[in-house]
């Protein structure tokens, strides 16, 4: 029963030849490829030259394996066993076993290829990683070398605004600070896109008076649009929570940013700014923030595209400035926070961006505490000594200024990293500001070595005046016993909160 498959499905890979001791076939069974009797084996192909030696040999057994033979117009890839038995009769066995090496060949080559695209994939992620610190080490070094410049500037345009000045030095100031203003932005949105595209952008949670922060925007915006001849209406419902949770800095920069834009690209008309509750559950107030203009509009197809990073839509009026970043942090931050926004616009007539957000109730007694503690810190029945510790002449004239003002400090100024122990040691010094790079030096070298000379150094307040703003920075300073970072560019009531809040 078995015979008639074993026909029809066996294949022959077996082909055996008698030679005689000169190779000349014998008898053969021609399974494989076709050999004449009383042929020379040797002619058939190059390797059976071998032959005219092995079977020189009495009683031997002679392997070969992977052998290609190019036969009857065919490659076979054999296995070849040659018996010399030394009676003028020697058995040559060969097996055909082409598919075997093939499919092997073609599983190594899989494998190399396999090898080969995953050193290609490390190198790219390698390539990836040099690019990303390339890219992080630039805006750290473009940041830092553009921040006391700009501290400076702000800083002494908010004195300069006080003094006694007329109506044209006024106009020329607000026009400085305005630039001002614009370029600090600039920073932190080309900060703001590294920080989330390394992960690092981290929302934080604070209890603060919402009301107070919108009147805060919509003050500083409405004079904007006023300048444009523009209207600036501001509707707020009257049911929205006083305090909440949550991030009050996004929250501004995303309103900020929306306003901005919407008073931009406004010639004519009004801006109108909302917000109103959803709705309360779960101890978190849902709101609904809208800002309206009748600008020039945004056509359909390009409603994705303006959150797009450093996408700008061409308009009427060129003279737009902007970076292209500003919608694409909002966009990023309000998913963050577990919210959306969306915007209905029509050319020529205007455009609508709502977005809804979700924020945690909380009652005021923190904020309560947070402003008995700053007017108790203001009225200071003593003069407090501070070591500024700086290498730009322009911040240490800019914090000289400040707490010259105040009346209640005595300040020291140094310009060298080795100097600090040696100063501190020889006078009392109540708090010490630090800039987070001097010469060769790291503020958290510093620190370190002026918390280890002794127990009474532990507790001496040191405040860091820092270009790095990443959250894993902020964490290492922490580490290395910095009290607290303020971030440049920074103002004369943000220095003085924190100074306020370390005093004694």
């Amino acid at each position: 029963m078995l015979e008639p498959y074993k026909k029809k499905y066996h294949t022959n890979n077996f082909q055996y030849i008698l030679v005689d001791d000169l190779g000349c076939v014998l008898e053969t069974d021609n399974t494989l490829f076709t050999v004449q009797k009383d042929s020379l084996l040797q002619t058939i192909h190059p390797f059976f030259e071998i032959l005219n030696s092995l079977l020189q040999i009495d009683n031997d057994c002679f392997e070969f394996s992977c052998i290609n033979l190019n036969l009857e117009k065919k490659v076979v890839i054999v296995d070849t066993i040659i018996y010399s038995q030394n009676k003028n009769e020697n058995l040559i066995i060969i097996e055909n076993l082409t598919k075997h090496y093939n499919n092997y060949q073609l599983a190594a080559q899989t494998r190399n290829e396999s090898i080969i695209n995953s050193q290609i994939l490390e190198l790219k992620n390698e390539y990836l990683l040099e690019k990303e610190t390339f890219k992080n080490n630039f805006i750290a070094n473009f940041s830092h070398q553009l921040r006391n410049p700009i501290t400076a500037s702000i800083i002494f345009s908010d004195l300069l605004i006080n003094s006694d000045l007329n109506t044209e030095q006024k106009n020329y100031l607000d026009i400085i600070q305005s630039a001002n203003k614009d370029l600090k932005n600039r920073i932190e949105d080309i900060l703001d896109i590294s920080k989330i595209e390394s992960g690092k952008l981290i929302l934080t949670e604070k209890v603060f008076d919402l009301k107070k922060l919108l009147n805060d925007i919509v003050n500083g915006y409405k004079f904007l649009a006023s300048k444009k001849g523009l209207d600036f209406n501001f509707v707020i419902d009257e049911n929205i929570p006083e305090f909440i949770k949550g991030d009050q800095y996004r929250l501004k920069q995303i309103i900020g940013n929306l306003l901005n834009n919407a008073i931009s690209f406004t010639t004519q008309g009004s801006v109108n700014f909302k917000i109103a509750l959803n709705y309360i559950r779960a101890k978190k107030a849902n709101l609904r923030i809208e800002v309206l203009d009748t600008g020039c509009g945004i056509a359909s197809e390009n409603l994705d595209y303006i959150f797009k990073r450093f996408s700008k839509i061409e308009s009427e009026n060129q003279n737009i400035k902007g970076s292209g970043l500003g919608l694409a942090i909002v966009k990023y931050l309000i998913s963050e926070m577990q919210g959306n926004i969306k915007v209905e616009s029509e050319i020529n007539k205007g455009s609508k961006f709502i977005c809804n957000l979700s924020f945690k109730l909380s009652d005021y007694n923190q904020i309560l505490k947070e402003e008995l503690l700053s007017k108790q810190l203001l009225g200071l029945e003593k003069k407090y000594h501070i070591l500024l510790v700086e290498d730009s002449e322009l911040i240490q004239l800019t914090i000289l200024k400040i707490l010259a003002a105040t009346g209640n400090f005595f300040i020291n100024i140094i310009s060298k990293g080795e100097d600090l122990v040696p100063n501190i040691i020889n006078q009392d010094v109540d708090l010490i500001l630090l800039t987070n790079t001097i010469q060769n030096f790291s503020a958290m070298d510093l620190t370190a070595s002026v918390r280890n000379l002794s127990k009474d150094y532990k507790k001496t307040p040191i405040i860091v005046l820092s270009t790095l703003a990443f959250k894993d920075d902020v964490k290492r300073f922490k580490q290395a016993g910095v009290n607290d970072i303020i971030t440049k560019p920074f103002d004369e009531k943000k220095l003085l909160e924190k100074i306020y809040k370390y005093i004694k």
